[in-house]
């Protein structure tokens, strides 16, 4: 499965949902006690798109709350003789909360809904159209179609024409807009569409020559999505164009399949560029496709035994862009649109605000939660798939240290080029700071300091109470007691060097046998030295050696930079021989690994090792992953608005004697 994170150790209102679509929907229920108030309009697609999941949810429970919060919205946006109080008809998305009044009509059977829905079925008469009969996206959008206007029009057509009236001409429409759509906007062979497309080719954002949008927007290919599955659920088979939908959907869903990242679970703002600077994970577009991929199988347009994964990483990679609202016990979601019309380059579409809580992510989290854990009987909490609640973590780009619980920084500190850190038994935090060692407790009091003039980047308590330091420049191997006095020094330089500079150590070890296990970052090696300093093992490390354990079983796992472009995880048995390895190989698709630093090895689940991303670099790649002998990614740790990229990691209390970081 996906994630570390799993923020969501607290279920409303202070513990993790049974089921998070019951969660979201009280949430937002809470939040907003009548869905006038979702944020926007009192009418338009964020109260249809919110409404149309809830009545999901009220017909797998039988939750009489949810059936109320709906209808209330009915009653009060359809006056008694039929008119409408807000719809304007304007664009598309005025289109979409029609949906509920053809659901309140045939919950009811009451006059003035089917009145009203005609009236909204009359506006598209004089709706604008392309010259091959493409509603534009709005009235006022000349000659423009949107790939998200799509839905917003069609999910009230179809299901006006199924349960109102005027069956012939709704699924007709539907047809021609959902494959005039796919003709315009597709996208090559990759079964992938625009955000959009003018037939005039003269707005901001078209393509001279092709009138098209510049890239794949995550929320609006999702829009798409839904309506072609909500479409084919009520869709009769025996129409001319059955057999068209179904082959652009199966395109769709092995296009959505080949973008998804496999290491969270999440598609990216722009779909199918996941790999190129400042993109991110957009939680909305990523809600939308899980449900789609999901209803697809459950239509049988897919195999489930294809697309079962790339549907449960889509379920927890949305669990991990969820957080439990310290304030209220509510759910918060993070990372998503809100609103986004066609941008004209890529640079605008990823640097984009993204929108805790934004009208359309609530929304896609209901739909694609919902229909996961309504299908999924043994989904596991998330608290399962987390290594632990709590870990350490060092920030070397940044120059601070965290500590981490429950998701949440509880404890920072400035840390200049920090590069290890523990927790010790006693609560407290030890960490080098570039030129130092620092024991702090949480209240930010210093019990153990050690100065030097030498960089340092590797400390450990010892079982004698004393503190292993290892200075990179010296080449010193100390030992040095609770006052900060040097009561053993052992000198690993060369003959004749006086300065082994900065690359000469990165992690280093005092083993229980008194040997020290130490990471030549500059000369490319992993060496083993004797309390005398004597080397009596070594083993080559071309990419440059950044962090080492001793296993319990004798064999030595180094984690490996990226000087020879090939980050990875090296398992070395005692006589020096590779017994296992972890690289980008290993994911030839998404290829996360950036330079791997530190390291921790947790008892009976796997490797925790943190994912460098370089000075400055944020948001290509999680954070942090942890990977079982079976090189499978349990779980991953992404952005973080306050992390700038981790070098090393301590998850408290699950670490194993003697074979940590």
């Amino acid at each position: 499965m996906c994630l570390v994170v799993a923020q969501a150790i607290a279920q409303l209102p202070g513990r993790v949902p049974g089921k998070w679509s019951q969660g979201i929907a009280q949430t937002v229920m809470t939040r907003y006690p009548s869905a006038l108030n979702i944020p926007f309009k009192p009418w338009c697609y964020p109260q249809g798109y919110f409404l149309m999941g809830l009545e999901k949810l009220w017909r797998t429970t039988g939750e009489r709350q949810y059936y109320n919060y709906i209808m209330n919205w009915a009653n009060q946006v359809v006056r008694p003789d039929g008119s409408l109080v807000y719809f304007k008809g304007r664009s598309m998305d005025d289109m979409m909360a029609g949906s509920v009044i053809v659901w309140a009509y045939q919950q009811t059977k009451e006059e003035k809904f089917r009145k009203a829905a005609e009236t909204i079925r009359k506006s598209y008469d004089d709706y604008p159209r392309t010259t091959d009969g493409v509603f534009w996206h709005g009235r006022g959008t000349v000659g423009q179609i949107w790939v998200d206007g799509v839905f917003m029009g069609q999910m009230f057509l179809t299901k006006y024409g199924k349960y109102v009236g005027d069956a012939s001409y709704c699924f007709d429409e539907a047809a021609k807009q959902l494959i005039g759509m796919h003709t315009h906007l597709k996208k090559g062979e990759t079964g992938l569409l625009y955000h959009g497309w003018d037939e005039d080719k003269d707005a901001r954002w078209a393509d001279r020559n092709t009138g098209m949008a510049p890239e794949v927007w995550s929320e609006g290919l999702g829009w798409y999505a839904l309506i072609l599955v909500e479409t084919l659920d009520i869709f009769p088979k025996s129409h001319p164009q059955y057999n068209e939908l179904v082959k652009i959907t199966c395109e769709l869903m092995a296009g959505l399949k080949h973008c998804q990242d496999q290491t969270t679970g999440l598609w990216y703002q722009v779909v199918d560029k996941g790999m190129e600077s400042g993109n991110w994970h957009e939680t909305s577009g990523s809600g939308m496709f899980t449900y789609a991929i999901q209803r697809a199988i459950e239509l049988g347009l897919i195999a489930e035994t294809s697309y079962k994964d790339t549907v449960l990483k889509g379920y927890y990679g949305l669990l991990s862009k969820a957080k439990i609202s310290l304030n209220d016990g509510l759910i918060d979601l993070y990372d998503a649109n809100n609103g986004l019309g066609i941008q004209k380059d890529y640079e605008m579409y990823v640097t984009r605000p993204r929108k805790m809580n934004g009208q359309e992510v609530i929304s896609s989290f209901l739909w694609g939660t919902w229909i996961v854990e309504q299908y999924y009987s043994s989904l596991k909490p998330l608290a399962e798939v987390q290594p632990c609640p709590a870990f350490a973590c060092t920030d070397y780009s940044q120059g601070k240290v965290f500590l981490i619980e429950n998701d949440q920084i509880v404890w920072e500190h400035d840390a200049p080029d920090s590069n290890d850190i523990w927790v010790l038994k006693n609560g407290n935090i030890l960490f080098t700071i570039g030129h130092g060692v620092l024991e702090m407790t949480r209240d930010q009091d210093t019990v153990f300091q050690y100065k030097s003039d030498s960089y340092i980047f590797a400390c450990q308590r010892l079982k004698n109470g004393n503190t292993f330091i290892g200075e990179c420049n010296r080449g010193r191997m100390l030992e040095v007691d609770s006052k900060g006095r040097v009561v053993k020094e052992v000198c690993i330089l060369p003959p004749g060097v006086k300065d082994g500079k900065k690359s000469f150590i990165r992690n280093a070890r005092r083993l229980d046998n008194g040997h020290y296990l130490v990471a030549h970052y500059g000369g490319k090696k992993v060496v083993e030295y004797d309390e005398n300093g004597k080397n009596i093992w070594e083993v080559s490390i071309s990419g440059g050696a950044h962090s080492v354990i001793r296993l319990p079983d004798g064999n030595t796992v180094v984690a490996v930079a990226d000087a020879d472009k090939n980050p990875r995880i090296v398992e070395f048995n005692p006589r020096k021989e590779i017994v296992w390895e972890l690289s980008n190989k290993d994911f030839p698709d998404t290829r996360p690994f950036k330079f791997l630093s530190g390291m921790q090895y947790i008892p009976e689940k796997g490797l925790l090792f943190t994912n460098w991303q370089g000075h400055g670099v944020k948001e290509k790649v999680p954070h942090m992953f942890l990977v079982n002998r079976e090189k499978k990614i349990l779980c991953t740790w992404g952005h973080r608005t306050e992390i700038q990229t981790l070098s090393s990691v301590f998850v408290v209390d699950c670490a194993l004697e003697g074979a940590l970081h």
